[in-house]
């Protein structure tokens, strides 16, 4: 396999170069780039497999060099320093990505990745939608089925439900996506927009409640559901309805 290293800081592509020799004897590093324009040329000279990309370059965002490849027939690992909208955006598209500094062994893990895997239209898909979220206030989230890779506008989802280890979205549209992930993995990207955790099992979307019965403990949502809420989340949901 033939690679790139997109990268503007001279001792991290050194620690890479090292990983990649030390570890992937069938892996040739083609050349390297400290900037987006040099980037997008070398890529669109060498035709690689795939590209080690990091955010922040010399000359502007490494992201950049995704809007001259919209359809990319490479991989992508990325790799970022602490950037709270970065990171959420590639949490919401469910995107790789490899958090400085990082260790040998992450790197490694991420290329196995990328040799173990080919490409597909999911990965156009999550490219796209992190684009989206990078650049937008109206945040979307890549949920995968068995069948599918649904793209959802956050403010669609009117609660999400927990069945063992699988979570299941209720849709405004009234659709249903069961995704083999657990609710508290939800619940932590999604607690910045509106969603509270109301019970063990349920997360909601707050925008769609209607109407909270205290003695029942249980709250009315736009769609006709009626969900409970736990003791010990009553009062936090009282707050954050108090605040609508």
């Amino acid at each position: 396999m033939n690679c790139l290293i997109i990268e503007d800081n001279r001792n991290t592509v050194s620690m890479l170069l090292d990983i990649i020799r030390n570890n992937f004897s069938s892996i040739k590093v083609l050349d390297t780039a400290s900037s987006v324009k040099k980037g997008i040329t070398l890529i669109k000279k060498n035709n690689p497999d795939f590209i080690l990309l990091d955010v922040n370059l010399e000359d502007g965002e490494g992201f950049s060099i995704l809007k001259q490849f919209p359809n990319p027939d490479f991989k992508i690992i990325f790799i970022t320093s602490y950037s709270k909208y970065a990171i959420e955006a590639f949490k919401f598209s469910a995107l790789d990505f490899i958090l400085k500094p990082f260790t040998p062994t992450e790197i490694c893990k991420a290329i196995n990745k990328v040799i173990d895997s080919k490409i597909s239209n999911d990965q156009k898909e999550k490219l796209n939608t992190f684009l989206h979220n990078y650049n937008s206030q109206n945040k979307k989230i890549v949920l995968s089925d068995i069948e599918n890779l649904h793209v959802v506008p956050i403010e669609n989802i009117i609660y999400a439900s927990s069945e063992n280890s699988y979570t299941i979205f209720t849709l405004k549209n009234k659709e249903e996506i069961v995704v083999s992930k657990s609710l508290k993995s939800f619940d932590e990207k999604l607690s910045s927009y509106a969603f509270i955790r109301i019970h063990q099992r349920y997360l909601i979307n707050i925008q769609y409640a209607e109407k909270f019965h205290k003695k029942n403990e249980e709250i009315l949502l736009s769609n006709g559901a009626i969900l409970p809420v736990s003791k010990t989340k009553k009062e936090l949901l009282i707050q954050a309805l108090k605040k609508l």
